[in-house]
């Protein structure tokens, strides 16, 4: 019993350091330390306020960066169409072209949205760090349940981490 009693505070001590790790991939995606990926409910109840803040603020950008960008290939594209399907004829039959603007304005949506893509993971990258740094840094254990288990072989207590 003695030595059961010591094993069990030996485990209890080894599992302060067994902290929930974080990892960023691809396209703003969080997964954690079993290579789940956790969604956007899951990391706002798992995350502290300033890592949630910067992971908000990438979000957001992801978010803008995505409207820039479809928004310009679209207009580009439509534009483009546009021009294929109707040419305009003038009064003497000569093939009439329209103003670029649309074009112009469609690469330049596209252009915008480039660094904002490009900084949103950024973002996120630095939320996980955040996180990644706070949960070494703890010194504590969060114990979920604990439960007394009673059966024919004797009685013990369960913690549940």
């Amino acid at each position: 019993m003695k030595n059961l009693f010591v094993l069990s505070l030996f485990l209890l001590s080894l599992s302060t350091f067994s902290q929930e790790t974080y990892t960023m991939k691809s396209g703003g995606r969080v997964f954690n330390s079993k290579g789940e990926r956790i969604n956007s409910t899951q990391v706002a109840e798992n995350f502290n306020q300033e890592a949630l803040k910067y992971y908000k603020a990438g979000r957001s950008k992801k978010t803008v960066g995505n409207v820039l960008f479809w928004g310009g290939l679209i207009s580009v594209g439509g534009k483009f169409l546009y021009e294929a399907s109707a040419p305009i004829m003038d009064s003497n039959g000569n093939i009439r072209h329209s103003e670029n603007t649309l074009f112009y304005i469609g690469g330049a949506l596209v252009l915008i949205s480039v660094p904002i893509k490009i900084g949103f993971q950024n973002k996120i990258r630095k939320s996980v760090a955040i996180m990644n740094d706070a949960a070494a840094k703890s010194d504590k254990a969060a114990i979920e349940s604990t439960s007394l288990v009673i059966n024919s072989n004797g009685l013990g207590v369960k913690f549940t981490f």
